[in-house]
């Protein structure tokens, strides 16, 4: 096989969506004044470098780019091939087209795609000019106009219905944190190849079964052999740990339709943290007279994935078994990094799971308005142990379900299928996101049930192709449709469950604090709203347009409950942080307490797309932990906190509290259990010591604590502190005796925070604090360097002292010594370190 790039510099114009392209596709057509595309580029990227459309930023008019989904847009290629190149079978390739185009190759219309998540292959082995100039050109029709006069009788939408028709990006047409960007243009790479022999279509390799440390694996293998006979071709597969060969065998292809492979003594795949998660090489060739024509290389682990559904007290759990354990998971939903997809590089991807693995994530769900995502994505999840629960990409509506529209699906479904199954990390499926809970908003309660695409189309695609996974037909969904809840895709008595209960107000029906009338199965969405980190939510508005409080505060709802009269931008952005991050910290312990009628939690969300604003919304960055300019927000830490191996909670009932012991570690540990009574200034006013056991993989009762056993002066001036201390561990947790609607009313002095040694060891800051009085979520920070944080947004309480890591990624030296490490919080007045004094 030999094959030639596409991609780099092409030709870009827009014409209107009822012009004629015959000149075009003419022989003599120059395209003068029109504008260079770097392939693989969307529209939108290709005017930004131009100055045509601006970039990001509050206050700007999206309307204002409309005009590019409105026209039609037509792109041209010039290109040599030598003469030397054809072959048997010459193919043009597309990776990505959005959406709907037409495509001509030297003047002869050669295709047509309408699907932004499939790729295309045409034969062109006749169609080419060998030795000669060849034109491609791709006309890509307005996205909005092509799916004018659709009948929209019996779909829905939660946004705009044109998306419904359009096999693209769900979100681009605008959803709750992002304004709308409707895409198009060669957002994947195109290529020729060409073959004078066979080649691999695809192959599947997965874990068959695991007994007693050895594995059988299945291969399943798929060749393309329309080019000449199979009699001197054979198939070789390898499989290597650390360079060393660990199995062989080479056959026919008749052996690798289902090729069984025994592993003795397998080194097994966990998520984190549960184990390692250890890859080995996986090659195979296909061979013609002994020499390889063809080939596939991937890493992969050995791992079992089950969902455990069986019968509870009041419902049927849902439990991700793996190797045998069960699991409770700890994570939280993924959406694309930048509403324009071309822009999101593999260095961001690196950034943002480094991200997640420090934020003790064992799971993301990459949802359903997005895109399918990328190999880098899952090579990192497979690299660093984090599962993926993974939505197809329908989101929030009723769909058509007739023929034509179930046929793309189909195709859609069965090609990122074959693409990412071979991905240890991968270990469900989803049919859709909230489509289920569609039907109910638009008063078709129970025809979800009769769902073609959820149902039929996507089931058998899964069932066809990808067997031996785990298939929801809808997130939320309860799959048992005869058992309890089954007739509501929300219930919390079996499936998944998603719930936004976001008031901070006990008053409102939406008092965040009714989490504790559900005890769901799996908890696979919910979220609070909060702004951005400070220095995103400037450079959002770098024009500093004029933004009046009540703006604000209406795109975060009940949050003037919690800020002061008067308070600045930045008292509101850490007003609206701090509600986010108890919040979720609440719901977060309170799913840890009900392991294992619970078994898992994935907040909404991790991450934020770069975007635009919708109408009405100040910034597109509101429920995510992680921000749109890469920062972790203080609900990245809270997050963190409530999601180590071993805590210890307070769990809130009518007249005190039950403190539960929360483990995902496999052994006991006995320890003492201290509860502290203090003041903001240090004096204990109430002291308990006992000794106990925290249970291996358990939530275990300790202790119940009654408020009218406590000696509470002054609620406002006062908090529990509760420890546990063992040979091995110190385990903290604090609570106060208010409700997040009352925390403004809390009664902290100014602390002195003082920096009692810092030094540097290799790429790592380590440095110790101590304050006087009790410190308020103290913050640190180094403007414009990567850093992992051991822990930020923390409490101190009054005369003690912490010690923490920072650690440098991507270090230069000589851009460290000219920052400053600057350390804050709610009652602290700013601390500042020259960092060149640290060498």
């Amino acid at each position: 096989m030999v094959s030639l790039s596409l991609n780099g510099i092409w030709k870009v114009d827009y014409i209107s969506c009822d012009s004629s392209i015959v000149k075009i596709l003419s022989n003599d057509f120059v395209p003068e004044g029109w504008i260079d595309a770097f392939v693989p580029e969307d529209i939108h990227t290709t005017l930004k470098r131009m100055g045509i459309i601006k970039g990001h930023y509050f206050g700007k008019n999206v309307k204002q780019e409309q005009w590019i989904e409105e026209n039609d847009w037509v792109y041209y290629k010039e290109f040599y091939v030598k003469g030397d190149f054809r072959k048997d079978k010459v193919y043009l390739k597309f990776d990505g087209l959005d959406t709907f185009c037409d495509i001509y190759l030297n003047g002869v219309k050669i295709g047509h795609c309408e699907n932004m998540f499939v790729s295309f292959s045409f034969d062109v082995t006749d169609k080419l000019c060998y030795g000669q100039r060849n034109v491609l050109i791709i006309r890509f029709y307005s996205p909005v106009k092509y799916v004018n006069n659709k009948n929209t009788y019996g779909l829905f939408s939660t946004t705009s219905y044109d998306r419904l028709f359009a096999r693209k990006a769900q979100m681009n047409y605008s959803w709750d944190f992002c304004g709308r960007c409707v895409s198009l243009g060669i957002w994947k790479s195109v290529y020729l190849e060409a073959y004078d022999h066979n080649y691999i279509n695809n192959y599947y390799i997965y874990t068959k079964k695991i007994d007693n440390n050895d594995a059988q694996l299945g291969l399943e293998v798929d060749l393309n052999e329309k080019i000449e006979a199979l009699d001197n071709y054979s198939l070789s597969v390898k499989i290597l740990k650390d360079g060393k060969k660990i199995y062989e065998y080479t056959g026919n292809y008749d052996d690798f339709k289902k090729l069984q492979i025994d592993i003795k003594n397998a080194q097994l795949w966990w998520p984190r943290p549960y184990g390692k998660p250890i890859l080995y090489d996986f090659q195979l060739d296909l061979l013609k007279e002994g020499a390889a024509v063809d080939s596939k290389r991937q890493k992969f682990g050995i791992r079992v994935v089950e969902i455990i559904q069986e019968s509870q007290n009041d419902g049927i759990s849902f439990i991700f078994q793996v190797n045998g354990k069960r699991l409770f998971v700890r994570g939280a939903n993924w959406v694309p990094i930048n509403v324009v997809y071309t822009e999101i590089t593999d260095e961001e991807y690196e950034r943002y799971i480094s991200y997640a693995v420090e934020g003790n994530i064992s799971m993301l769900r990459v949802w359903g308005g997005g895109i399918y995502e990328s190999d880098k994505f899952f090579e990192l999840c497979d690299r660093e142990g984090i599962m993926v629960f993974n939505d197809f990409m329908l989101a929030c509506g009723v769909y058509p379900q007739d023929e034509e529209f179930l046929s793309n699906v189909y195709k859609e479904a069965v090609y990122n299928i074959l693409r990412l199954r071979n991905y240890t990390s991968l270990v469900l499926w989803s049919g859709n996101n909230e489509n289920d809970e569609a039907y109910g908003w638009s008063m078709m309660t129970y025809s979800f049930f009769n769902d073609k695409i959820s149902r039929d189309v996507i089931k058998m695609a899964v069932g066809n192709y990808d067997p031996h996974r785990y298939y929801l037909p809808s997130s939320p969904c309860s799959p048992f449709v005869d058992a309890k809840g089954g007739d509501n895709p929300n219930s919390p008595y079996q499936g998944d469950m998603h719930i936004y209960i976001t008031s901070m107000d006990p008053k409102s029906v939406m008092y965040y604090k009714k989490i504790k009338t559900f005890k769901p199965r799996f908890m696979s969405e919910f979220g609070f709203i909060c702004l951005p980190e400070k220095d995103t939510f400037y450079k959002f508005n770098f024009l500093k347009k004029e933004l009046d409080i009540e703006h604000i505060l209406s795109s975060v709802p009940e949050a003037d409950k919690c800020i002061k009269s008067g308070s600045d931008f930045d008292e509101m952005i850490y007003r609206t942080q701090l509600y986010c991050s108890y919040a979720l910290k609440y719901w977060i312990e309170y799913f840890r307490t009900l392991k294992w009628t619970c078994s898992g939690c994935l907040y909404w969300k991790f991450n934020d797309p770069i975007a635009d604003n919708n109408d009405g919304m100040l910034y597109p960055t509101l429920m995510s932990t992680v921000d749109f300019c890469k920062m972790p927000k203080m609900s990245y830490y809270y997050t963190k906190r409530a999601f180590e191996d071993l805590i210890l909670v307070c769990d809130e009932v009518k007249d005190g509290y039950n403190i539960y012991s929360c483990s995902e570690l496999d052994y006991d540990i006995e320890g003492q259990l201290r509860i502290l009574h203090l003041d903001f200034m240090g004096n204990v006013i109430d002291r308990e010591v006992i000794n106990c056991l925290i249970s291996k993989d358990s939530a275990k009762k300790l202790h119940e604590l009654r408020f009218n056993t406590l000696s509470i002066r002054d609620k406002y001036n006062e908090y529990i502190k509760i420890i546990f201390e063992s040979t091995k561990f110190v385990v903290e947790n604090r609570y106060f005796f208010v409700d997040i609607y009352e925390f403004y009313k809390l009664k902290f002095k100014q602390a002195n925070l003082d920096i009692l040694d810092i030094h540097v060891k290799g790429d790592e800051i380590y440095i110790t604090l101590k304050t006087d009085i009790y410190a308020r979520n103290i913050r640190l920070n180094i403007l414009d360097v990567d850093v992992i944080y051991e822990d930020n947004y923390f409490d101190m309480d009054a005369m003690t002292e912490k010690t923490l890591k920072l650690k440098i990624k991507n270090i230069d030296y000589n851009k460290l010594l000219s920052k400053l490490l600057y350390i804050d919080g709610e009652n602290i007045k700013r601390v500042t370190y020259n960092l060149s004094k640290l060498f």
